[in-house]
């Protein structure tokens, strides 16, 4: 028995120390094998670490290449980056040492997505990587500024501009209104043929004339006074043409006087030379008539570019006295554009005896309110109160023309004027520049300017 005891007392003894040992080189064991894992897990941790850098940095560097993002500078990528993976390794070291028997998880920092405040989306992807699992995020920003929030998208916008100016309020202007009617549109004839006439004597016929220049009345045979109309009126160094013109018009406005018992108010010159005398001679007892009666045959010194419609004038219809044009007035009419200057307190004066109490506005005091052939003014209004007719502004002032234009400037009123005279009928200086630069003959002249007559010889009376 005591054999069998100390036997059993040996391998009791043996169990022991076996079971310790096996104990202990358990122990030895595990505590290898959770070495391992911690390094593994560790560098698993390292790299997706380096995954996250690397994607946020990518989706960064793509945005930028976006139309309409906003860039992130290379240095705010570089901060990003670092921040994001000190984060990152911090909350992985956290999670594996407190649960090591657990799978692990590793996100992204709270405290670096707020100081971001760009985060728009989030793609979470599960990875198993023996017993731990790995949470990665993919953070994509638009623009990064700290304590800011993202900025807005710029617009741009082009129409800001051109809307207001649409808008503007436009200063009122007055309306100028012209006159084109059939009755008052200005024309040009077709130039007729030049014919020859025969001519007679005048000479025992009798006139009497008022003087334009003195006012008194000079009395003289036919032949003689039309000498000193033609004398009068236009000058006797004028192309022959021209003078021609002039003395048939002048010597058809007598007879229409004397047939009409009016006392014509004509320039009336004596001591003309033999050259015009010649030229008259030429020409004796020739009228202008129309459905073989002898016209009105008015005349003017020159006109505006073309002659204006009796109808707006004197009011009388007369087909023979229409607007038609005068082409060479522009160029070489010495009255075309003639400037006249008038101190604001004589035509204050002038207004004032109109019956009217001006306004302090002096652009307001003549504004021209209509006008008619072109440039001939038809009403004018003083300073909104009264109206007046272009002829009565050309009478005040003492203007060449009712063809005007009137601007106020620095205390002083402007007026041009365009021609000399009533402008009706023939332009003595238009008949000078068709015969000297077109070429006309007296005939073509006069059917120029009286519209659908003839030229034929008077009777005797």
């Amino acid at each position: 028995m005591k054999k069998v005891k100390a036997f059993f007392d040996k391998i009791k003894n043996r169990n022991i120390i076996f079971v310790f040992s096996l104990l202990l080189c358990a122990g030895v064991i595990s505590f290898v094998a959770f070495a391992s894992n911690d390094a593994g897990i560790g560098s698993i941790v390292v790299s997706k670490i380096e995954a996250i850098s690397n994607t946020t940095e990518t989706t960064t560097s793509l945005y930028k290449t976006e139309p309409q993002q906003f860039e992130i500078s290379s240095q705010s990528k570089v901060q990003i980056s670092q921040t994001t993976a000190q984060s990152s390794v911090k909350t992985s070291k956290t999670s594996v040492s407190k649960n090591k028997a657990k799978p692990t998880t590793v996100s992204t920092s709270k405290a670096s997505s707020k100081k971001a405040k760009a985060t728009k989306t989030t793609t979470v992807k599960a990875t198993k990587v023996k017993a731990t699992t790995v949470r990665t995020t993919t953070v994509k920003t638009t623009k990064v500024h700290k304590n800011k929030k993202p900025a807005k998208k710029k617009t741009v916008t082009t129409t800001t501009t051109s809307v207001k100016k649409v808008k503007k309020k436009k200063k009122k202007t007055t309306t100028v209104k012209i006159t084109t009617t059939a009755a008052t549109k200005a024309y040009t004839p077709k130039k007729a043929e030049a014919q020859s006439y025969e001519t007679r004597d005048i000479s025992k016929e009798k006139y009497t004339v008022k003087s334009a220049t003195t006012g008194k009345k000079v009395k003289s045979n036919g032949f003689d006074i039309l000498c000193q109309i033609v004398n009068g009126e236009i000058s006797s160094s004028w192309n022959e043409e021209a003078i021609k013109a002039q003395a048939v018009a002048a010597y058809t406005y007598l007879r229409y006087c004397k047939a009409n018992s009016i006392t014509p108010e004509l320039g009336v010159k004596s001591g003309y030379d033999s050259r015009l005398e010649s030229i008259v001679k030429s020409v004796e007892g020739l009228v202008c008539t129309y459905n073989g009666t002898v016209i009105n045959a008015v005349f003017c010194a020159s006109s505006a570019g073309c002659t204006a419609d009796v109808s707006n004038v004197w009011g009388s219809n007369l087909p023979y006295l229409k607007s038609v044009d005068s082409k060479y007035d522009a160029d070489y009419d010495p009255n075309y554009g003639v400037t006249k200057t008038i101190a604001k307190a004589d035509v204050k004066k002038i207004l004032q005896k109109q019956g009217v109490t001006l306004s302090t506005k002096k652009k307001k005091w003549i504004k021209v309110l209509s006008k008619y052939n072109g440039k001939y003014v038809g009403s004018v209004s003083i300073d909104g109160q009264i109206t007046l007719t272009g002829s009565k502004i050309r009478s005040l002032f003492g203007l060449k023309s009712s063809a005007f234009t009137v601007r106020y400037s620095d205390g002083y009123f402007t007026f041009t004027t365009y021609g000399y005279g009533h402008g009706v009928g023939m332009s003595q200086w238009g008949a000078q520049l068709y015969a000297s630069k077109g070429g006309y003959k007296f005939d073509q002249i006069l059917k120029h300017y009286y519209s659908g007559i003839n030229i034929s010889l008077s009777q005797e009376i």
